[in-house]
C-alpha cells in the first residue's frame, strides 16, 4: 500500500542531488521557493498543493559550491518540514546524503550532545523519516527514537567502481583504515574484495580538532597495493600522514575512498600533491570545474541507492535489502 502520491522536494543546496533522484524516480522535482531576507533569516514557500501525499526533501547540508554555512542548510531542511506538516503532508521524509552534526555524538564534561539534538530538531521539524548514508557514529541512530532513519551503507556502490577500474589488483591488495574506528568497515571491504585487512593507529591532540599527533601502521604492507576506506576524509591530516607512512613502508599504489569528502581546509591542495585517486561519492556537491582540475577526484553517486529506498518506503516495503551484510 502506497504511503500516498510521491513529490520530490529540495532545499537550494539539495537542487543538484534531488535532479539525479528525479531521473532515477521519472518524477519531477515539486516547486518550492526560498526568500533571503537582509538579516539573513530566508522564508520558504510551497508552490503547489502537498495534502495527503509523500513528501521528500533533499537537502546537502555542508555545501562548498555555495555561500551558506551548515547550519543555515539544516535550518533550512527544518523550514521545509514544518511547512509539509503544516500543509497536510500525510508523510515527510528528509534526505540527507551527508548527515551533519554527526561528530560530536558524546558528551564529555561540559560538552553539547549535538547529534541528538539534530535527531531531537528534526522530530520537532515534522520529519517522519531520514535517509542517510554512512552516519560518522552508528549510536546516532538510536538518537532518533520518533523518527526512524535509515541509514544506507554507500560500501558496494564504492567497491563496484573500485573493481571496474582495478580488476587485477585483488591478489596483491590490502585494505585498511586510517585508525581504529574504521576497523570493522576495513574488515568488510577486505572480505568483498578477498584479500587481507591491516590496521593503523593515530593518536589526536585532545586540545586542537583534525590535528594527528601520530600515526602507525601494524601489519604487512610492504610490497603490496592499498586501499585506504574511511567514511569521510575532512581536512585530510589523518589521509595524508597514513599516506606518507606507507610510501615510507615501499608499498605499490595507494587508493583512498570515503564516502563524504568534505575537503575543508588545505585537504584539496594535499590530495593533489600526494599522487593517489580518491573515490568519494556525491553527498557534497562538487562543480564540473572542480571535477575538471582534481584529476584524483573519482565521484560516484548515492542516487540509485537513495531512489531505490525512496521508492521502497513510499510503496510500504522493506528497505533492509538495501543493507545486505553490511
Amino acid at each position: 500500500m502506497s504511503r500516498g502520491c510521491l513529490k520530490l522536494f529540495a532545499n537550494r543546496s539539495g537542487e543538484h542531488f534531488a535532479e539525479k533522484l528525479s531521473k532515477e524516480l521519472k518524477i519531477p522535482i515539486s516547486q518550492m521557493k526560498t526568500l533571503d531576507f537582509a538579516d539573513g533569516e530566508s522564508k520558504l514557500i510551497l508552490k503547489e498543493s502537498v495534502r495527503g501525499c509523500d513528501a521528500y526533501v533533499v537537502q546537502n547540508c555542508f555545501d562548498p559550491s555555495s555561500e551558506r554555512s551548515i547550519y543555515k542548510n539544516f535550518f533550512e531542511l527544518l523550514q521545509a518540514g514544518d511547512a509539509l506538516g503544516r500543509s497536510g503532508a500525510n508523510k515527510v521524509t528528509a534526505v540527507l546524503p551527508y548527515h551533519p552534526f554527526a561528530r560530536q555524538d558524546k558528551s564529555t564534561g561540559r560538552e553539547p550532545l549535538t547529534a541528538r539534538l539534530a535527531a531531537d530538531l528534526m522530530h520537532v521539524a515534522g520529519f517522519e523519516n531520514v535517509i542517510c548514508s554512512d552516519l560518522h557514529a552508528k549510536q546516532i541512530v538510536g538518537f532518533y527514537k520518533r523518527t526512524k532513519i535509515d541509514n544506507l551503507p554507500a560500501s558496494n556502490i564504492i567497491l563496484a567502481h573500485f573493481k571496474e577500474s582495478n580488476p587485477t589488483l585483488n591478489g596483491n591488495l590490502v585494505v585498511m583504515a586510517p585508525d581504529a574506528g574504521g576497523a570493522t568497515r576495513a574488515e568488510f571491504y577486505a572480505r568483498k574484495l578477498q584479500c587481507r585487512a591491516a590496521q593503523a593507529f593515530k593518536l589526536r591532540s585532545n586540545e586542537e580538532a583534525n590535528f594527528v599527533e601520530k600515526l602507525k601502521v601494524a601489519g604487512l604492507v610492504k610490497g603490496y597495493n592499498v586501499l585506504i576506506v574511511d567514511d569521510m576524509i575532512d581536512t585530510a591530516g589523518s589521509v595524508v600522514k597514513l599516506v606518507e607512512t606507507l610510501k615510507e613502508k615501499e608499498v605499490n599504489k595507494i587508493f583512498v575512498c570515503c564516502t563524504h569528502a568534505l575537503l575543508n581546509r588545505n585537504a584539496i591542495e594535499n590530495l593533489s600533491n600526494l599522487g593517489v585517486e580518491v573515490i568519494a561519492t556525491d553527498s557534497i556537491p562538487r562543480t564540473e570545474e572542480f571535477k575538471q582540475k582534481a584529476t584524483w577526484y573519482k565521484e560516484v553517486s548515492l542516487a540509485p541507492l537513495f531512489s531505490k529506498a525512496i521508492y521502497n518506503l513510499n510503496q510500504d516495503k522493506s528497505v533492509s535489502e538495501l543493507y545486505e551484510d553490511y
